[in-house]
């Protein structure tokens, strides 16, 4: 079977990397289909080795993005054509969804952003199977191609049984495992669902600094600035690691603070305590706060530094997680072999799905 995968953001193919490795070691052909975005999506596809093409790249603006309809069509058009896939595998995408269909390429596609009305509002049309957590909050036409799984995007590449922390990074870093570490994320806030919104790492500059020299008397203090340059003054605390490391050095960390909502989410499934700084909400980060306890979001910048700075001080914080993150791996399923045996028994998993939702249990 041919399977080509979309890729539109870096956690894209964090989501399939796994599932990627193992369809190739069953003999299938998989083909990764990306449009860079932070110039970091080919180094991830690259690390793994995967067969990949560059359909383009995507933009911030609104304009950008409806040029962007017809450039990354035209491209990923070619790429259908001369891979001819079974199936296309992608996150919620009106480029993919609808060149598969005109192709007659079944499309099964995931998405757990509620913010993302218009992208939903558009692609799901050109969608067969739609996988969503089942805390999804908001509303969906067309019930029929929903497929609700009890889990999230993270635990398709973070479930301990597919993932392994690799403390080398840390050695890079000259730091020690028991060293108290502080990751911080501003967002660039340039997804369609973001517009309208402004990054609380440029409306509260020195505030933030402030609080970053107070969290620094308790522990090291790293930003990621992947997506959004944070300025000079917090030039030091730059973090310069590969993007294969990233997830490998936030498991190590004793506490993420961040508008990044998927950042929080992986901090969360690997008992890394979480403050997100947000005014939207995610199904996926109510459930871990009012659930498992693994975090809290708030549009309140005052309220979540000084929080961080109250948990960083607590000498067995992470402790505490590991058990509030047991908890939740005991109830979520492995996604990853999941989507191998959905996307292997495709379209029959879908319709074992939608008749017995429990079958998935298998995959705890």
């Amino acid at each position: 079977m041919n399977i080509l995968f979309v890729n539109f953001h870096p956690v894209d193919s964090q989501v399939v990397r796994f599932v990627g490795k193992e369809l190739i070691i069953k003999k299938h052909n998989v083909l990764f289909a990306l449009a860079e975005k932070e110039g970091i999506i080919q180094q991830i596809i690259q690390y793994d080795n995967f067969k990949h093409a560059k359909i383009g790249k995507s933009k911030s603006s609104i304009q950008g993005k409806i040029t962007n309809i017809l450039q990354l069509g035209v491209r990923l058009t070619k790429i259908i054509s001369e891979f001819k896939p079974d199936i296309v595998f992608s996150p919620t995408s009106l480029y993919a969804g609808l060149i598969a269909k005109l192709h007659k390429i079944p499309v099964i596609s995931w998405g757990d952003t509620e913010t993302a009305t218009t992208n939903l509002k558009y692609s799901l049309p050109f969608i067969d199977s739609l996988l969503i957590p089942d805390c999804f909050y908001a509303k969906l036409k067309d019930n029929n191609k929903v497929v609700p799984f009890n889990s999230y995007k993270e635990l398709a590449y973070l479930h301990p049984n597919w993932f392994k922390p690799d403390k080398s990074v840390l050695e890079r870093l000259k730091l020690k495992i028991s060293d108290k570490i502080v990751l911080m994320r501003f967002s660039a806030l340039n997804a369609m669902h973001d517009i309208g919104l402004k990054s609380v790492g440029d409306n509260y500059r020195e505030q933030i600094l402030g609080y970053i020299q107070e969290i620094e008397k308790y522990a090291k203090v790293y930003i990621s600035t992947t997506e959004h340059d944070p300025g000079e003054e917090f030039k030091k605390y730059e973090l310069k690691i590969h993007p294969s490391e990233y997830i490998h050095f936030l498991s190590f960390c004793s506490l993420y603070i961040g508008e990044g909502t998927t950042t929080a989410s992986e901090a969360g499934v690997l008992g890394v305590p979480w403050i997100n700084i947000q005014k939207t909400t995610r199904g996926y980060l109510i459930d871990q706060e009012k659930n498992y306890k693994l975090g809290f979001k708030t549009d309140n910048v005052d309220k979540a530094f000084q929080t961080a700075i109250e948990w960083i001080q607590k000498d067995n914080l992470k402790i505490g997680w590991q058990v509030k993150r047991d908890k939740l791996l005991n109830d979520k399923i492995d996604v990853s072999s999941f989507l191998i045996w959905f996307i292997e028994n495709y379209p029959e998993s879908h319709k074992i799905m939608k008749e017995n939702p429990e079958y998935q249990n298998r995959f705890k």
